[in-house]
């Protein structure tokens, strides 16, 4: 009887200590397996952080190549326009402001029509000197010496004739020219120069000449400047 009660009560102790370690174990289970699931989502979270701050920095990065590029550029268009206008200015004695304002616009035009703005600038300096109202015998007008008459299209987007007096209108409208002759030459420069100078057909001119004498000395004050 008493050795019953005694197996009794062992099989009653080892079944409480097995419900306990049951007990016990059941929740360090599940803690592991939430712990596992915090850390599944730390790292997820850590990951989405990450990418995140790798596409800003991407980002970042993608912006301010350009916007370095452009500064630089805009540094050394400022500086050529200084020097060509500088040159300008005391070569054919026209007051600073208006050299500067010549230039910049043969930049602009150069730019738009795919024509070196120093070719743009020797066309000027032969055609007028450098005078935004100059008239020729023929009626040529401007800066460029733009003939109304010939370029009718293009002289109506700008406004009229009288709009060849404004220089920014005028540069854009003979650099225009400019570019179409020298498409219908293949970029033969030369014939191009004739065809401006409405002298292509006649057997000799010196107009070419002129012009790519103040050209080269245009690039030099540009390249060695």
């Amino acid at each position: 009887m008493e050795f019953t009660e005694c197996v009794k009560d062992r099989l009653t102790l080892t079944l409480k200590s097995g419900l306990l370690c049951a007990v016990v174990l059941m929740p360090a289970t599940a803690l592991a397996q939430s712990l596992e699931t915090i850390r599944g989502e730390e790292a997820t979270s850590v990951t989405n952080a990450m990418t995140v701050a790798m596409a800003a920095t991407e980002q970042r990065g993608v912006n301010l190549i350009p916007t370095d590029t452009a500064s630089a550029a805009a540094s050394a268009q400022q500086r050529k326009i200084a020097r060509l206008s500088g040159h300008i200015q005391s070569r054919y004695q026209i007051p600073d402001h208006k050299a500067q304002q010549i230039v910049a616009a043969a930049m602009r035009s150069g730019e738009t029509h795919q024509v070196e703005p120093e070719l743009i600038l020797a066309i000027i300096a032969v055609e007028s000197t450098f005078k935004e109202r100059a008239i020729s015998r023929m009626g040529a007008r401007g800066l460029m010496q733009v003939m109304p008459g010939f370029h009718s299209g293009k002289i109506r987007e700008i406004g009229g004739s009288h709009a060849l007096f404004d220089p920014a209108k005028n540069i854009h409208t003979g650099s225009r020219i400019l570019a179409d002759y020298l498409d219908n030459q293949s970029g033969n420069l030369r014939r191009a120069l004739l065809s401006y100078n409405g002298s292509l057909h006649l057997r000799r001119s010196a107009y070419p000449d002129k012009v790519m004498r103040v050209y080269r000395d245009l690039r030099r004050v540009t390249v060695e400047g």
